[in-house]
């Protein structure tokens, strides 16, 4: 099965610039998340094949090193996108590094063809070796699947390298021309275009699925303090209530309230204000267990849903929790340092009526209501 090498290229060229101007569309249209730099990777990849159509009509040094320096360059770039996406660093001289290796490999490789099929395939395959290696180092952190068809489009093009790679070690003797019909070079070049596909469709989709997961966090978090907002967490209240009642396994609330917040804002101002708000929530959420939830439920209250946890374990929560706000220190936006504390109400699920997650909020806020009558900077049980 032997192709017409040519006809494969503009097949190549055609498909590649197609998708450069996708994802650069896609690319003026969304965030710094690294589809600028594939696009270019992808237009370098074109580029690529528009000097080797060119190959025994143009310059060697243009059809051969300026080629393969731009193929070199396309990985880079993806490299540089990868690193974007993932708001990681990496020095810019190590990502172009076997840039300059391949140019400088590729001019005094010139005259033999099997040498530089060696030293591509070594070069460009730990380029994409090492993008590999980063997507699949943040997988866990990257929402959705996408990131898989990236890697699959990677590692077909590995394939392929070592395929020419070891073709030119085993049959040193043969000169394995570029446009020379041959097994290995008709799958060369069905393949590529089919993993610039996968790769494209896989960044665009990684795209697409954190910016996803970015409105379904809008959706479900308050904007100021990153907790559950209202209705996540009464979503999950009524989800814990129901869970609580079938399982018969005891359950908690705590509504938590800031002692007077209003003086803070009236004193210090609103930005004052919005800088304890988010203080404090992250003093409340590094002291909750993996299995509660911790939500705003509306200006300066909060509400703490305690799983499998019975009255007395609540109490404890509650008491640990006023004591870590009563002793961080906060601060006004202009630096002054401010004294906050916090007045909560527990209440317990009643598992013998079917008490509903209204009536457990109904009965912590009345809770809450009479430490705040006691003086404040306390906790009162329902």
């Amino acid at each position: 099965m032997n192709a017409h090498i040519p006809t494969m290229f503009l097949m190549i060229i055609v498909i590649s610039a197609c998708l450069a101007a996708s994802v650069a569309l896609i690319a003026r249209t969304s965030e710094p998340e690294g589809t600028g730099y594939w696009a270019l990777a992808i237009t370098f990849n074109t580029l690529t094949y528009v000097l080797f159509i060119g190959r025994g009509q143009i310059h060697d040094w243009l059809s051969i090193v300026l080629a393969n320096v731009f193929l070199s360059s396309a990985f880079a770039l993806f490299l540089q996108g990868i690193l974007q996406f993932q708001k990681r660093t990496v020095a810019r001289w190590l990502i172009w590094l076997p840039v300059g290796v391949e140019a400088v490999v590729f001019a005094q490789l010139l005259p033999w063809q099997n040498a530089r099929n060696v030293a591509n395939a070594v070069i460009l395959s730990t380029q994409i070796l090492w993008i590999v290696v980063l997507v699949l180092q943040r997988r866990k952190q990257t929402a959705g699947r996408g990131q898989y068809f990236v890697v699959a489009g990677f590692l077909m093009l590995v394939t392929v390298l070592f395929m020419q790679g070891i073709k030119s070690v085993l049959q040193p003797d043969e000169v394995h021309s570029l446009l020379k019909p041959s097994l290995v070079q008709t799958l060369t070049f069905l393949i590529s275009p089919v993993s610039t596909v996968l790769l494209s469709l896989g960044l665009v989709v990684m795209s697409k699925e954190r910016a996803d997961r970015r409105n379904q966090d809008l959706a479900m978090r308050d904007e100021l303090t990153k907790l559950f907002n209202r209705r996540s967490v009464l979503e999950s209240l009524m989800h814990h209530v129901a869970m609580a009642q079938r399982s018969g396994l005891p359950m908690s609330l705590l509504m938590i309230d800031i002692d007077h917040f209003k003086h803070v804002n009236d004193t210090h101002g609103h930005l004052s204000g919005d800088r304890v708000l988010r203080d404090l929530a992250q003093t409340l959420l590094t002291r909750t267990r993996a299995q509660d939830v911790l939500g705003r439920y509306g200006g300066e209250e909060f509400l703490l849903i305690l799983p499998d946890t019975i009255l007395q374990g609540a109490c404890r929560m509650a008491e640990a929790l006023r004591k870590a706000v009563e002793a961080t220190p906060f601060h006004a936006e202009d630096g002054q340092p401010l004294t906050m504390t916090v007045s909560l109400g527990v209440s317990v699920l009643d598992l013998a009526s079917e008490q509903h997650g209204d009536a457990l909020i109904g009965l912590a806020d009345q809770a809450l209501y009479r430490a705040k009558l006691g003086g404040r900077n306390r906790v009162e049980v329902a």
